[in-house]
């Protein structure tokens, strides 16, 4: 009788998504309300998940702006709730992932001067991050990420870290996660608290600036192994919590410029996606991924001569559908 209590106790606890790998699309809030025509692109690409990400700004006094008036309706309240009804009802399963824009920054880079200022910061960033657990749990979200590439902060202020993560485990049900990103995610010294690692894989994958799709699969075969120690390291799985190419040439050198221009190569990004899936989809430490990124408007998104992240409308489209198709 105990052992069968005890093999209910671990069916039930278990994330609900173990059993099948995240095929996710990083649905980018609208500047207007959306509808179901606006999610069905996404399920026909055959995504089983979406990311949605509110932002928030900080402003010159150290406290984050959210919910702001000025703001995209898909990025406030009332634009993520109805996204997630609409995804939902569409058979998509949510990861919220509140996120902070720093202008002309990263923050990865940030810093406060003082402890005064540290406290500040922390106290509105507490409050954002809470604000949108609670509205994770009362819409049943699936998956919550506390926080996105944070490098700097999280070495100098491993306490607040720490406290935010059980105050957010007390008021959200669902599974947690941080994005950390491809350089400092060895770095993060709460995973064991979290139930999955989060990477944003903006690894480089290659040297030459139109490579082959065998000199991508090696670059990401050195980056692999890496990971797979990690996954072992701390026993938790790891889920790209965004991963994408540029259509244009050197988006494989570096991955995570975005501000850059060069000659559009359509081709380069879909080699770049086949690459990835070839090495890492089927690894055991792998739970899946999320594609950065994807716009309500499909059918003005992407295309010839672009350069942008999307593979809306360019032949990666039709490489990550046909995969993900034959992966069920």
């Amino acid at each position: 009788m105990f052992k069968q209590l005890l093999i209910i106790i671990i069916i039930v606890s278990a994330p609900v998504f173990a059993a099948e790998k995240i095929k996710g699309i990083s649905f980018v809030g609208s500047s207007e309300p959306i509808d179901s025509l606006d999610v069905q692109p996404i399920v026909d690409v055959n995504a089983n998940w979406v990311t949605l990400m509110p932002y928030g700004f900080i402003g010159g006094d150290q406290r984050i702006k959210y919910n702001s008036k000025w703001q995209w309706w898909g990025e406030k309240d009332i634009g993520v709730i109805e996204t997630i009804k609409l995804c939902r009802a569409r058979g998509l399963k949510i990861m919220l992932k509140p996120q902070i824009w720093i202008m002309n920054g990263y923050t990865g880079d940030f810093k406060c001067s003082n402890n005064a200022q540290w406290e500040v910061f922390e106290k509105s960033y507490r409050d954002f991050i809470l604000h949108f657990a609670k509205l994770a749990h009362l819409h049943r979200v699936d998956l919550f990420c506390i926080g996105t590439e944070w490098r700097d902060f999280i070495q100098a202020r491993p306490t607040f870290w720490n406290k935010l993560v059980n105050e957010v485990d007390s008021e959200y049900e669902g599974a947690l996660t941080y994005a950390a990103n491809w350089d400092d995610y060895q770095k993060v010294p709460f995973w064991s608290a979290l139930d999955y690692i989060g990477v944003n894989g903006y690894f480089p994958v290659s040297l030459s600036k139109n490579p082959a799709v065998s000199e991508i699969r090696k670059g990401w075969t050195i980056h692999s192994e890496a990971l797979r120690k990690s996954a072992k390291e701390h026993n938790k799985k790891i889920i790209f919590t965004e991963v994408g190419y540029r259509s244009m040439e050197g988006s494989t050198i570096s991955p995570w410029e975005h501000n850059t221009r060069k000659k559009a190569s359509l081709d380069i990004q879909s080699r770049a996606y086949r690459a990835m899936f070839d090495v890492v989809w089927e690894k055991d430490w792998f739970a899946g991924m999320f594609i950065w990124k994807w716009f309500h408007n499909h059918k003005e998104q992407g295309g010839k001569g672009t350069v942008g992240y999307t593979p809306q409308n360019k032949p990666a489209q039709e490489v990550i559908q046909k995969f993900w198709a034959s992966h069920e």
